[in-house]
C-alpha cells in the first residue's frame, strides 16, 4: 500500500480498490476538484516496489517513493533510508517545494499471508526518525523528515518562510551525498560520525543547518543525536541509556589552527587521555568509545575555516616564520567536550554512594592584535575528571552488595582530578618577542573501606604541582626563518624542509604539555 502526496500537507484520501501496477492507466484520472496535495494510496503486493504520484494531470514515475518501498519491502538493508537522504535533496535540482510520501509495509503483523497492509500514515509508531532542518542565508527554511517503523516508511518535506531560488535549490541538492553518508553512517554499529562531512559540504548560500535522530524500542526513547552547524560553529549532544556526550567546536579564530599533520597529532593526545581518564574513572567503556569518535570527526576537518587551507598531497603549504605561534598552540580549534554517565547507586545499605563518571575537558583562545604584526594570542586547556565507584577488597572476590551485612565488604573510591595548561605569545613588528607555557596539575583520590558494613579505614591521597617554561629558545632553535645565501636547495625541497620544522617544533612544544 504506498500513499504519495505531491504537497506537504494532506487534505484528502482517495483509495483505489483496483490493484494498478503501471505507470498509467487509460481513463483514470482524479476528480477536477481534487486539491494538488491528495494523497493517493495505492495497493501493491510485496514483489512489487514500484510507487506513482499521482497529480491532476495523471501519474508519473517516482524514484523516491519507490526507494522507500524498496527498504521497506526488502529485509537487511544497509540502513532504514538507505539512498533515500540523497534522493530527497536531489530533487531540489529541478522541484524545491513541499512534498510528503507514505510507503506502509507490505502486510500488517498479524494479517494473513496475502493480505495488505491498510494501516494510515498517522498510525505509524516510527522507532527512527531523522530531522534536517536548512537555513538559507535569504531566510527560508527547509524541513525535511524520515521516519520508519514496523508500519512502514513516511517522508516529508516542508519549505517555509519564502521560496527557493535556482542557486538554493541547486545547494540543498549538493549536500545529497553527505546527507545520505551522514544517515548510513549513523546506522552503522558502532556509529560512523560522519556528520562534519555534513558541515563542511554546505555552501554560503545556506546559513546553517540542525540534524536530529531519535530511535525507539518498545515506545521508549532509547538515543537522540543533535548535530548542529553554521560558519562559526558545531556541536553534536548523543544522549542514551548510559549517558550524555557532547562535544562543541569553535571555528571563529582560524589564526590558531595548525597543520593538518599537527591537528592529527592532538587528536591523538587527546583520546589518549581520555583513556586513562576512562581506566582511573572506570568509566564506561563504550561511551567513552562513543566520546572519542565524535572528538575525532568534530575535528577531522574544518572545511572551509581551515587555515592554511588544505592542499593536495603533492603540495607543501608554505608557512612563514610570522607564524610561529600556530606551533606552539594545540593546532585545534577551539572546543569543549564532555561525558556525564548515568549515576547509579548499587549499594542498598548505602544510597548516598553512588557510582558515577564525568569527565569535561575544554580549550578556549584570545586572540588581539593583527597577524604577522602584533598578534598576541592566550590559549589555555583544562580537564576535569569526577568519579566514584565500588571495588572488591582483593580482585579473587565477587562484589555483590546487598542489605545484608555479609555482602558489605568493599573500597568506595571519590576522585577529583584537573588539568590546566596557559599559552601566551606575542609578536612585535611580525617578529615572536614572548611564548611561554604555564601548567597545574591536581589529583584527589579518597578510598573508604567497609568490612561487613563497617566502616574500617579512610584514605584522602592529594597530589599536585605546576611548571612554567620559556618557549622562546625552541622556537630560535628551530630555525624557521629561510638562509637567503641558500640558492642550491630546489624550491619544492626547501619548503618541505620548513615544514618538518614546523611539524618538529609542534611535537616538541606538545611534549611538554
Amino acid at each position: 500500500m504506498t500513499t504519495i502526496s505531491s504537497s506537504g500537507n494532506v487534505q484528502s484520501i482517495a483509495a483505489l480498490s483496483t490493484p494498478i501496477t503501471n505507470s498509467r492507466i487509460a481513463n483514470t484520472a482524479l476528480p477536477t476538484e481534487a486539491p494538488a496535495s491528495a494523497v493517493v494510496q495505492l495497493r501493491q503486493g510485496p514483489a512489487d516496489i514500484r510507487a506513482s504520484t499521482y497529480t491532476e494531470t495523471g501519474a508519473a514515475t517516482d524514484g523516491i517513493s519507490a526507494l522507500m518501498s524498496r527498504n521497506v519491502g526488502t529485509r537487511g538493508m544497509a540502513g532504514p533510508f538507505t539512498d533515500v537522504g540523497a534522493a530527497l535533496l536531489n530533487r531540489f535540482r529541478t522541484d524545491g517545494t513541499s512534498l510528503s510520501l507514505w510507503v506502509p509495509a507490505a502486510q500488517t503483523i498479524g494479517a494473513p499471508d496475502g493480505v495488505a497492509d491498510t494501516t494510515s500514515q498517522a498510525a505509524l509508531r516510527a522507532d527512527n526518525t531523522v530531522s534536517l532542518r536548512i537555513a538559507t542565508a535569504s531566510g527560508v527554511k527547509v524541513d525535511l523528515t524520515l521516519e520508519r517503523g514496523a508500519q512502514g516508511m513516511a517522508v516529508q518535506i516542508e519549505v517555509a518562510d519564502g521560496e527557493l531560488n535556482e542557486d538554493e535549490r541547486k545547494a540543498i541538492a549538493g549536500l545529497s551525498g553527505a546527507f545520505q553518508d551522514a544517515l548510513d553512517g549513523l546506522a552503522e554499529d558502532p556509529p560512523r560520525w560522519s556528520l562534519a562531512r555534513l558541515a563542511n559540504a554546505s555552501s554560503p548560500l545556506l546559513s546553517s543547518m540542525s540534524l536530529r535522530e531519535t530511535r525507539q524500542v518498545a515506545g521508549v526513547v532509547v538515543q537522540t543525536i543533535d548535530f548542529e552547524a553554521d560558519s562559526t560553529q558545531r556541536s553534536m549532544t548523543v544522549s542514551g541509556l548510559m549517558g550524555v556526550v557532547k562535544v562543541a567546536v569553535d571555528l571563529t579564530k582560524p589564526v590558531t589552527l595548525g597543520s593538518a599533520e599537527q591537528q592529527s597529532a592532538a587528536i591523538g593526545k587527546y583520546l589518549q587521555q581520555f583513556d586513562r581518564a576512562q581506566r582511573r574513572g572506570e568509566g564506561d567503556e563504550g561511551l567513552t568509545a562513543t566520546f572519542k569518535d565524535m572528538f575525532s570527526a568534530m575535528h577531522g576537518s574544518y572545511g572551509a575555516a581551515q587555515v592554511p587551507a588544505a592542499a593536495s598531497d603533492r603540495t607543501v603549504v608554505r608557512l612563514p616564520a610570522s607564524d610561529a605561534h600556530r606551533s606552539l598552540l594545540s593546532g585545534l580549534a577551539d572546543f569543549s567536550a564532555s561525558i556525564e554517565q548515568m549515576r547509579d547507586a548499587k549499594n542498598p545499605a548505602q544510597p548516598k554512594e553512588v557510582d558515577g563518571y564525568s569527565f569535561q575537558t575544554s580549550q578556549s583562545s584570545t586572540v588581539s592584535g593583527q597577524a604577522r604584526w602584533d598578534l598576541a594570542v592566550s590559549q589555555e586547556q583544562q580537564s576535569t575528571l569526577t568519579a566514584s565507584f565500588h571495588r572488591a577488597l582483593t580482585p579473587q572476590m565477587t562484589l555483590a552488595l546487598t542489605k545484608d551485612k555479609e555482602s558489605q565488604n568493599y573500597r568506595y573510591y571519590e576522585i577529583h582530578d584537573t588539568t590546566r595548561s596557559t599559552t601566551n605569545l606575542a609578536y612585535e613588528e611580525g617578529v615572536l618577542k614572548s611564548a611561554s607555557l604555564s601548567e597545574s596539575r591536581s589529583q584527589s583520590t579518597q578510598v573508604t573501606m567497609y568490612i561487613k558494613g563497617k566502616r574500617m579505614d579512610q584514605t584522602l591521597t592529594p597530589m599536585s604541582d605546576s611548571n612554567n617554561r620559556d618557549l622562546l629558545p625552541l622556537v630560535q632553535a628551530a630555525k624557521l626563518e629561510e638562509d637567503p645565501a641558500d640558492m642550491l636547495t630546489p624550491r619544492d625541497q626547501a619548503e618541505e624542509i620548513l615544514r618538518r620544522k614546523y611539524l618538529d617544533l609542534a611535537r616538541s612544544v606538545a611534549g611538554l604539555r
